[in-house]
């Protein structure tokens, strides 16, 4: 008996996160079985954890409705954990969430539905709720608008890792995710916007959609832990600046300058955005410089490296 393809593959990466692994299993299960129609698959790539993250999957694999494979890639990196998955799915479409998300339980539903009329590869985020009223509303993307990227706009948040999907197709045109970027790396984010940027220069169309969605546990309730969430953030877009400044089809550049204005005017007019959580584009640019500098200096050491200097 031939086996049919495998139509979604849903990937997740995790590191010692076993106390809350428990509702988001559950929820990717819920989800499998409204799509028993669809042939699905759950690749789960195990961090590097320390703690029995591994243990919850596997035990939880036996009875779930979705066939699962589970890895463990002791290599440090969401995007070393993204692609490590990547090359286990065997689906003609890969979905990514995140470990502290449950996915809405039509999700697989939805996905198909998007991507049923393709004839090329599409790029695509879904919406991202507020899990727990008691967090802080940052890491979330509730419009109920859909949008397509556009020259003008910046990558970054326009659509989440926690929640985009893409065609296999997607990969062979423009590679895997850059793995020097990212939670647990140097430059501690912007895979997601690198991955974005990347396909919207290659061309390919870039689209939010509400349709497909997740809920957000992300446990923040402290400004200062926001602060230091933007300042990753801000670090991590400094760093992808420096990766694409003299690149001219790149409009990071444009980003780079928008920052720059903004800070200006800041300190022109003295007004703040979100004051509230502490963000200010002098901050966010004194980060983002960080970055930059970081980016060059990580280059400088490859360059040393590589002639034995």
């Amino acid at each position: 008996m031939v086996s049919r393809p495998v139509d979604i593959s849903l990937l997740m990466s995790s590191r010692n996160r076993a106390q809350g692994l428990a509702t988001c299993l559950e929820a990717v299960a819920t989800a499998a079985l409204q799509a028993k129609n669809l042939q699905l698959e759950f690749v789960f790539v195990d961090n590097g954890s320390t703690d029995n993250t591994s243990e919850i999957v596997r035990n939880w694999s036996q009875t779930a409705p979705i066939a699962t494979t589970l890895i463990y890639e002791k290599r440090p990196g969401l995007a070393v954990a993204r692609n490590t998955g990547i090359r286990a799915a065997s689906g003609k479409i890969l979905a990514f969430t995140d470990d502290d998300c449950e996915v809405f339980p039509d999700y697989f539903l939805q996905i198909q539905k998007a991507f049923e009329g393709d004839h090329e590869p599409v790029l695509r985020g879904g919406r991202i709720e507020l899990g727990d009223s008691r967090d802080l509303p940052v890491t979330i993307k509730p419009e109920l608008e859909p949008a397509v990227l556009t020259a003008d706009l910046h990558a970054g948040g326009f659509i989440h890792g926690a929640n985009m999907a893409f065609s296999r197709a997607l990969i062979d045109k423009i590679g895997l995710f850059d793995t020097r970027f990212g939670a647990g790396t140097a430059f501690r984010s912007g895979e997601d916007t690198d991955f974005t940027h990347r396909a919207f220069n290659a061309g390919i169309r870039v689209e939010y959609l509400p349709d497909f969605a997740v809920k957000h546990f992300h446990g923040r309730r402290l400004t200062e832990e926001v602060q230091k969430l933007q300042r990753g953030y801000a670090f991590g877009n400094g760093a992808l600046y420096a990766k694409y400044l003299f690149d001219r089809r790149s409009n990071m550049r444009g980003m780079l300058r928008w920052d720059i204005r903004q800070a200006v005017r800041e300190l022109i007019t003295r007004k703040r955005p979100n004051a509230d959580l502490g963000f200010t584009h002098s901050s966010t640019l004194k980060d983002s410089v960080a970055g930059m500098i970081a980016y060059w200096r990580s280059g400088k050491l490859q360059e040393d490296q590589a002639t034995g200097s």
